[in-house]
């Protein structure tokens, strides 16, 4: 649990607020619904902390599919015709916004000047988001958020067959992209002990056979069986609060703080 929740709160805020716009990329491939209930339940954790947050969703029936939101536009409508980002964000009730992006993504990827223009839009707007969760398969992160010393975030689940889908993923952001820093959390690990096991073997291997540094994103745990509303209709969205998934993604969101992300304000992008 978060010790002291709301000095650290308040510190989570000072902090993002004074990087404006951090990026947090999570790669999430096609049919991966653990990375897209990771992203929602993080940006609802990161929400509740008073941080005004976005979710960019690369993914067709990603966040906002989850959620139940229908999607009429598109960032690509923002890059093609004259509307206002108001017209294309959806407002969540968890207290986040959507941008669907499916088709604005990847055409950002060809232009990394035109991405960057665009988290400097959303920096700049009166609504004063603070973290922007890029949610997409790897194929389009990479050209997207190339930066070799920017941490991408991957989600690895319980099983040994999810450690070895995760080093094929790291393998082909390296070699196809040239990234080279990683955070992967672990979802439904049996334990603290067992996540930080499981970590140490896929940082040891990508660090020897792909020079790429992993570091361990933290732990999602899930809540007790048969606890009083632990899952909503929305299956997956678990953040019944004080429960123990809850409590896991605020300690990721709290550790957040301390990631290498893109951060964007109105003159453009730097890296914290």
């Amino acid at each position: 649990m978060l010790d002291g929740g709301l000095d650290q709160a308040s510190g989570l805020r000072r902090l993002f607020s004074r990087r404006a716009l951090r990026v947090l990329p999570v790669v999430s491939e096609r049919d991966d619904a653990g990375a897209t209930r990771f992203v929602t339940n993080l940006a609802a954790a990161l929400a509740r902390m008073g941080l005004q947050t976005i979710v960019v969703d690369g993914r067709r029936d990603g966040v906002a599919g989850l959620l139940g939101l229908r999607a009429t536009l598109d960032l690509a409508d923002l890059l093609t015709a004259d509307l206002r980002v108001e017209r294309v964000v959806l407002d969540c009730p968890q207290g986040f916004s959507v941008l669907p992006a499916a088709h604005g993504l990847p055409m950002l990827g060809a232009d990394p000047a035109a991405a960057d223009a665009v988290f400097s839009a959303l920096a700049a707007l009166g609504r004063g988001f603070e973290v922007a969760l890029v949610h997409a398969d790897g194929a389009t992160l990479g050209p997207l958020l190339g930066r070799a010393d920017a941490e991408t975030t991957l989600v690895c689940g319980p099983e040994d067959e999810d450690l070895t889908t995760v080093y094929a993923r790291l393998k082909a952001l390296v070699t196809g992209h040239g990234l080279s820093r990683f955070r992967v959390v672990f979802d439904r690990a049996d334990s603290p002990i067992a996540a930080a096991s499981r970590h140490r073997r896929l940082a040891s291997v990508a660090h020897r056979y792909l020079s790429a540094c992993v570091e361990y994103g933290g732990l999602v745990l899930p809540d007790e069986t048969g606890a009083a509303g632990g899952r909503t209709r929305t299956e997956g969205f678990t953040v019944a609060a004080g429960g123990r998934a809850a409590r896991s993604f605020e300690r990721i969101a709290s550790a957040a703080r301390e990631w290498h992300l893109p951060a964007f304000d109105r003159a453009g992008p730097t890296i914290h």
